[in-house]
Parts: structure tokens; sequence; C-alpha cells
């Protein structure tokens, strides 16, 4: 392939990659998008196999209205990439015999007032009594009342600290603990109290989630596919190789596919291997480097896709907590020594159940994990997937009968996938950079590199909130950043 010259180079077409390049191109840039596999999604990739559709692991997305989803389709022309039913969410936490109760929940209306009777049932199938709530709804009212200014107070506050201020009942604080873990999968006494109550205020108002019409990854094949009616450029299974610098200045990128000559490049591909191997450490300075290489990233993702010869349950997320098994840091250190608890979090998606045509009829697939460390080079994987079998059939009954053959994936698949290891310990994260105090607000890295033309896009930089909605939140922010750079220089 010979060497071509573009306005601006983004490298993977991941949550924040595939919106920011479409993006750059509608803004009239001459944009490359370069892709080490063989489509688009990233982590929240959907493949098919035997007549289904579905992700590699869970996925979720929030909030459902009033979101960076709903910005970037509208902005593509692609307002029809979202399902409009009931958000079939159930939860479920053991009763004083060790049996798991559910607690079925459905998609409020944008900015609905709160629901009492959901409100009692919730506390009732936690155990709460008349003092236990009154203690929630002191909480909850204060935590409401919390100024813009106030809560970007706590970034370096959290999570645990915050909620320590109050007398909440176990359980009660185990439900957060769960969230936590899910939605930003940090433990609890990490995570930054900033995140968790602009976040949660977001999904409160506008609904916990979504599911994209299609799979997950459709939405972001799709950015792609109008990408390249704009007049931007694809490169499948093109994997950089590396950022080339010339006196401070971007010039471009080698892959393994031909090298393409830009003054920009964005990278999806992660601030830790962005900066420690495409680039090269000898490009910045070294108190830079030393941040960058302290940055944490999030927990890792284990699990086992399940695949059925009749449908089982009835909702698309299903979460199974107890007082024991949301994680903080010590015993997310624990497992990480191979110590496991009695009782796994586990948390499942059901593709099928959002859209029916994501499975043949009367068959489902369930994708099931619980966190691990982030460590590609786990070595007690077999364990992980044996205690995940152990708790699915415990927690739902029955469940293995249905199960017509299985696929184990481990935190290796997710950085095969999506992420270099270039570091000890890390390259397997589910999301990317932990959002975890020092890390958030005022202290996450800035989308521009200190090399003159690099930029991060997705979970590592520019963004806030979950997972996949913090990286088309980056891609707006940085697509808005890169265009000025562009027309400056």
């Amino acid at each position: 392939m010979t060497k071509n010259r573009y306005d601006a180079i983004v490298i993977g077409a991941g949550p924040g990659g595939a919106p920011c390049a479409a993006l750059l191109a509608k803004k009239g840039l001459k944009t490359l998008l370069i892709e080490q596999n063989n489509r688009a999604g990233g982590k929240a990739m959907t493949v098919s196999k035997k007549g289904f559709r579905y992700e590699l692991w869970p996925v979720a997305g929030g909030p459902m209205y009033n979101s960076r989803f709903e910005e970037i389709l509208k902005e593509l022309d692609l307002e029809s990439g979202l399902t409009t039913h009931e958000q079939h969410v159930a939860l479920y936490y053991p009763d004083a015999q060790g049996a798991y109760q559910q607690l079925a929940m459905t998609r409020p209306e944008p900015d609905a007032p709160p629901n009492p009777e959901f409100m009692m049932n919730q506390m009732k199938w936690l155990g709460i009594d008349e003092a236990g709530m009154m203690e929630i709804a002191k909480f909850a009212v204060e935590t409401g009342e919390l100024t813009p200014y106030d809560i970007d107070q706590l970034d370096n506050v959290t999570l645990q600290e915050y909620l320590d201020r109050y007398n909440l009942p176990q359980s009660f604080f185990s439900l957060l603990g769960m969230q936590s873990n899910i939605v930003y999968v940090v433990p609890i006494d990490q995570l930054a109290a900033s995140e968790f109550i602009k976040t949660s205020r977001d999904m409160t108002q506008n609904s916990a989630g979504y599911y994209s019409k299609g799979g997950y990854g459709r939405l972001f094949e799709r950015c792609v596919e109008v990408f390249e009616k704009l007049g931007g450029e694809v490169v499948y299974q093109a994997r950089a190789e590396k950022i080339m610098v010339e006196d401070g200045q971007i010039t471009g990128v080698k892959t393994n596919k031909g090298t393409f000559s830009s003054p920009i490049v964005i990278s999806n591909a992660g601030i830790q291997p962005t900066v420690l191997k495409l680039v090269g450490e000898e490009h910045f300075d070294k108190g830079y480097v030393n941040r960058i290489k302290d940055l944490v990233p999030s927990l890792g993702l284990m699990g086992i896709r399940y695949f059925l010869n009749k449908p089982f349950f009835k909702e698309g997320f299903n979460m199974a907590f107890s007082d024991n098994s949301y994680l903080n840091t010590e015993r997310s250190l624990k497992i990480g020594a191979g110590e496991f608890p009695d009782e796994f979090l586990i948390f499942n998606t059901i593709p099928s159940n959002f859209d029916p045509e994501l499975a043949p009829p009367g068959k489902q697939c369930v994708l099931t994990s619980t966190l691990c460390p982030a460590d590609p080079d786990m070595e007690n994987n077999q364990a992980f997937w044996d205690k995940i079998d152990e708790s699915m059939d415990r927690i739902w009954p029955g469940f293995s009968e249905c199960v017509e053959f299985k696929e184990n994936y481990s935190t290796k698949h997710v950085s095969d996938l999506t992420r270099d290891q270039v570091l000890p310990g890390i390259g397997g994260e589910c999301i990317g950079l932990g959002q975890v105090v020092g890390q958030c607000g005022k202290y996450k890295p800035s989308a521009t590199a200190p090399v003159r033309g690099l930029f991060y896009v997705g979970c590592d930089a520019g963004g806030y909130g979950c997972g996949t909605h913090q990286a088309v939140d980056s891609a707006f922010n940085v697509a808005q950043i890169v265009e000025m750079y562009h027309q400056l220089h």
C-alpha cells in the first residue's frame, strides 16, 4: 500500500474511535481510520455464530435518554439505532436462607418522579427496616442537593468514604458496591465519589441503560458506514506498529499494511500503549511518562458465553450480588491471589431479549461475567470458569440443563482483541482507565498529549460516565479539540 497523506488518522474503531472519525469526516477533515480487527466495535464488538449475534462479553450503556448515544445518532442521521422497548433489568439478592430472590425493574420514562411502590418493594427485598429507610432517605436527599461545585470537590474522595458519612444498612451498601463494580468496574473503596454521583444522576433522571438494535457493536459499525459515506477511508486488519514523530511533531502511522502520513493522530488504543509503545517514552518528558505508568486501569472481566437450547431468562440484564460478593480493594486482592469468596458477583446480558433477531427462534445466548484482575497472564482461569459455572446453577437452578454449548473467555482474550499489554499485570482491563480517585474530574489525563498533533480518545481521556457512554462523550469532545487544532495549524 502506497504512502498516503491525511488531515487526521484515528487508530481504533471502538466506541471512542469510530464516532470520533465520523465526526471529523463530517467536519471536513480528510480522515483515515485504521482498525486491527476485521470489524468495528472494539470492546463492544458484535460477532455472529450459528445464527446468534452477540458481543464477546456483557456490554451495557446509559443513560437511555438525553445521552451522548442519542446525540451521535442524531448527528450522523442514525436515529433508528436504539431499541425502544422495556429495559428488562433484574437484580438478585439472597434471603435469610441464602436463596437468591429477584427484584424485577422496568425502564422509567425520562424525568419520571420516584415510584414509592417500587422503592418500598426494593427496601423489603433488601430486608431494610424503618430506621434504615430513614438513613437511606437522608443520604438520597443530601446527595441530591449537592451542586456541581460540591461534586467536583469529591474527585479525591472515594465512594466508600462518602458513604461512611451515613449509617446505611449493609444490604443497601452492598447494592451500591455492586453498582460500583458493574458500572465502573473498580472496587467501591477506589471509585471517585464525584464520578458515581454525576453518572448516577444521569441514570436516575434518564434511565439506567439501553441496548443497540442489531447488537451493541452495530452502533459503531454504523458510525463507520457513515464515515465512509462522508469520504473517510477505513483499513481493517491494520495493526498500528508505530506512531511516527519528528522534532516533537506527529508525522503519521506505520502499520502492517503500510505507512500513512498525517500531522494529527487520535489514538483509541489506550493511553498507556500509545505513550509507552506506539510513540515511545523518548518523545515525552520523564515526569509525564511516570504519570502515565502510574495510571490504574479498571478491573478485568472473566466469563462464559452460554448458548441455550431454549429461553431461560426473561430479562435482558441480570445481576446477582450479596454482602460478600461486591468488591473492595481487600477482596479484589484476595481474588487476584486465588482466594475466592463463597459468592461471586455475577452479571449477564441476553442480547435476544432486547432484539429477538439476535438469536435463532427458541434459543438464547447468555453472556455471563464476573470481575477479576486485569492481568492477561493470569494462570487460574479454569478456577474462575468453574466457579462461574457453579454460581450460575446455584443462583438460577436448572440453568445448566438448558446449555447446548459454551465458550470461555478471559482477560487474555480482551487484551488480544483490544489493548496491547505494555506493563506487568494490565492490558485485559474491561473499560480502560479506572474511574478511581486521582484519575477523574480535574485529575483526568488531558486528551491532548504533550507531543504536537497527538490526541487520545475513548475511556482514557476526554469524557465521563459509564464505559461506552464515556467513550462516545470523549469522541464528541476530542473531535472538537482536533477540529480547532487543525484550523489553527
